[in-house]
């Protein structure tokens, strides 16, 4: 084969993943934003065209973990160590300040002090006996499976999104064959890694703008 041909034949392979990179990022960027609270409590949601898709599949629900058992008694030891004048009594998974305990009001505020530098997540729960600890936990209600491939990760989306760069049109004008599903595997790879990098200098120069 020409070696021209062979030249030509790779350059236009790599123009098209990159071509790919562009849509597949592009709609990607269409979908960027956030949800802002106002005042008023209301949400206000990004502008971008493809928002309330993003929104919709990454959606999460709000879960209280808490702290128990071995867990707990190692997040004691360590509260003990950085507050070693407040004794901390424990007793089923609590730290015991039933409401007529006069330490109750100085070791809540010492806690909100001190658990910061153990872990910034952590938070307390007090109820008429004492003290619990939890972490909230946000679990996404969508597969990870749709919804990362769909709108949510530049890099995964090279495999949801080939379908229509990819594997439509080429089995529409080359038809189905080996050849076709081997190229298609080295296609998503490639587009995959091209969106990363774009991504990534596209991210790191978004920042370097917002920074003035």
């Amino acid at each position: 084969m020409d070696t021209n041909v062979i030249f030509f034949g790779i350059m236009a392979a790599l123009g098209y993943i990159v071509l790919q990179s562009l849509f597949i990022l592009g709609v990607r960027v269409a979908a960027k934003g956030a949800v802002e609270k106002l005042p008023n409590g209301k949400d206000k949601d990004s502008e971008m065209i493809l928002f309330p898709i993003f929104k919709y599949l990454t959606r999460t629900a709000r879960t209280k973990i808490y702290y128990i058992d071995g867990q707990f008694e190692l997040l004691i030891q360590k509260l003990r160590v950085l507050m070693p004048e407040s004794p901390l009594l424990t007793e089923d998974n609590h730290i015991l300040l039933p409401l007529g305990d006069a330490s109750r009001i100085p070791v809540l505020k010492e806690l909100n002090n001190i658990l910061p530098k153990i872990d910034g997540k952590i938070q307390v729960e007090a109820d008429d006996h004492g003290v619990r600890f939890f972490k909230i936990d946000e679990v996404f209600k969508v597969n990870k499976y749709l919804r990362k491939p769909v709108i949510q990760c530049p890099i995964c989306m090279a495999s949801y999104w080939s379908v229509f760069s990819y594997w439509i049109p080429v089995i529409y004008f080359y038809g189905f064959s080996f050849w076709v599903v081997y190229a298609g595997v080295i296609n998503i790879c490639a587009v995959a890694s091209m969106n990363w990098l774009l991504w990534m200098r596209g991210s790191a120069y978004e920042s370097q703008i917002m920074k003035g």
